[in-house]
């Protein structure tokens, strides 16, 4: 018979096998008694949902990554990420529970992405989400049950980065960008630090065709402000009107006209660009201060006096950076290690429902840097999803494969899994009930047993239960039947013995808690 093709495995998913799911299994239940000790309550959301969930507010890049389909007409995706299904869920279930509501949650998110290494199409996500309550004494709780947590699986070689988009996003709304535009720039900080401002402007121009970056040479690049105010001044003029002082314009400048091209023309031409209310040099003014804020990173000490002379220069109230300093402040009462914390302004999370404090925690082996969490505040989300009124809100969520990284570089997990603590071996057929009946009550001494259900000899079920990491054998015959007994096998030592159920228990318990 001809063996059917093998059917492979989608590409950037991953099989875990019983080692790592054990692993992983460590890890969340560690967190969730983190989580349940702050008193936060469990969730569980669908891994399926209505696209337009996420389009309305985590961001082009986001939606550009995440699996969409439509199924018998309706838009479908599988979530990319869990803070806008919980709350969804909070506004479905919940607008009627006292504020503040304490939720964490875990399972699994995808994404479209390039698989390499660290990184998968399918992760797990596990997190809090506190809903109704602002101010520094949420942030202060949610960051720092996100360290804690790391601190309860033992890691040590983390660092936290503390940020505020607040900053940002106040000067881009006083420059009265559309606000795709705002949306756009508020979610390229990290493009514009890792691959430079003309990757920012490049993808600008896909979505802004009309955006003009300006030269060093640009007469107009020097003061913006003042340009986008002629800009308002001409778009408040009728046509005739705009017309005549442009052309007024260009002769009292004595403005050197190309012969080939008509005044008229030349003149028609700006307006209709005017018209179309041409957002370009707030664009580019936008675009110098978003390098300038990127560069802030650092240690408290270092960035807050250059973010003050920063954002003085811009006349921009320093009330973002005042709710840095009583954040960390309140996490010093945490007792969250202050040499582990770092303040980056260039730091937007990628999504663009934060609204003001974000952060992320790294981990650094010396050679090699994850982010093992991430998160902030989101005031609007839930608003734009539906609620009855808008609820102020923060979480963060770990990527559960990197936390099992990062504790195998500090060596705090266990290689090796066993299945069970007993093979239950009966000798014959005529043994199977009785072997059965004795496997049952070993089980209700919390002992794990496995029942040998092949038909195989002695031998061959003391070599499964070697190679399988099942330290004793139980082996029950027509002698031990009649009696009411067992024989036990401690693999390793190769000593048998033959006792009653309840001095096997005795026998087996008493190795397991002696030293190995």
């Amino acid at each position: 018979m001809r063996t059917p093709k093998k059917v492979e495995r989608v590409r950037g998913v991953s099989d875990v096998l019983w080692d790592t799911c054990h692993a992983d299994q460590k890890i969340q239940t560690i967190l969730q008694n983190s989580f349940e000790s702050f008193g936060y309550r469990p969730i569980d959301v669908p891994i399926i949902e209505h696209t337009e969930l996420y389009l309305r507010k985590s961001g082009e890049d986001l939606i550009a990554r995440t699996y969409d389909f439509t199924h018998h007409n309706r838009r479908l995706c599988l979530r990319p990420e869990l803070t806008a299904s919980i709350a969804r869920a909070y506004i479905d279930n919940l607008q009627a529970e006292p504020l503040p509501v304490r939720l964490y949650y875990q399972g699994p998110a995808f994404r479209y992405e390039k698989p390499q290494r660290g990184r998968s199409r399918q992760f797990n996500q596990m997190g809090i989400e506190l809903i109704g309550a602002a101010g520094v004494m949420a942030d202060a709780e949610s960051i720092a049950l996100a360290c804690k947590g790391l601190e309860q699986l033992g890691l040590k070689n983390y660092y936290l980065a503390l940020g505020n988009n607040q900053v940002l996003g106040t000067f881009l709304e006083r420059l009265q960008l559309e606000n795709r535009l705002c949306s756009f720039l508020m979610a390229s900080m990290e493009t514009l630090r890792k691959e430079g401002k003309h990757q920012v402007i490049q993808r600008l121009q896909e979505i802004y065709p009309d955006f003009e970056p300006y030269t060093e040479e640009d007469p107009t690049a020097s003061n913006p402000e003042g340009t986008q105010k002629l800009v308002r001044l001409f778009q408040q003029m009728g046509d005739r009107e705009a017309k005549s002082a442009i052309l007024e314009l260009i002769e009292s400048m004595n403005i050197r006209l190309d012969r080939t091209r008509d005044p008229d023309e030349i003149a028609d031409r700006l307006l209709a660009k005017i018209r179309r209310q041409d957002q370009s040099p707030m664009l580019n003014h936008a675009l110098d201060f978003m390098q300038e804020l990127s560069q802030l990173r650092g240690t408290p000490e270092e960035v807050f006096p250059a973010a003050e002379k920063l954002l003085a220069s811009h006349h921009i109230e320093s009330s973002a950076l005042n709710h840095l300093r009583e954040l960390i402040t309140a996490l010093d009462a945490y007792h969250i290690d202050k040499s582990r914390i770092y303040v980056d302004f260039g730091m937007s999370r990628g999504l663009q429902y934060y609204t003001s404090t974000v952060f992320e925690i790294h981990y650094d082996t010396g050679k090699e840097t994850r982010q093992l969490c991430g998160g902030g505040r989101y005031d609007e989300l839930i608003a734009t999803l539906g609620s009855r009124k808008s609820i102020p809100a923060t979480g963060f969520s770990y990527g559960i494969e990197r936390l099992r990284w990062a504790s195998e570089q500090e060596g705090l997990l266990e290689k090796t899994s066993r299945p069970a603590d007993i093979l239950m071996i009966p000798v014959s057929e005529g043994e199977n009930s009785y072997a059965i009946e004795v496997a049952e009550k070993l089980r209700q001494y919390q002992l794990r047993v496995q029942m040998a259900i092949r038909g195989k000899q002695l031998s061959s079920n003391f070599q499964y239960a070697d190679r399988t990491n099942i330290p004793f054998a139980v082996v029950v015959g027509s002698e031990e039947k009649t009696q009411n007994l067992v024989r036990v096998k401690h693999l390793a030592s190769g000593q048998q013995q033959q006792f009653s159920i309840p001095e096997a228990v005795e026998y087996i318990q008493s190795v397991q808690q002696s030293p190995s």
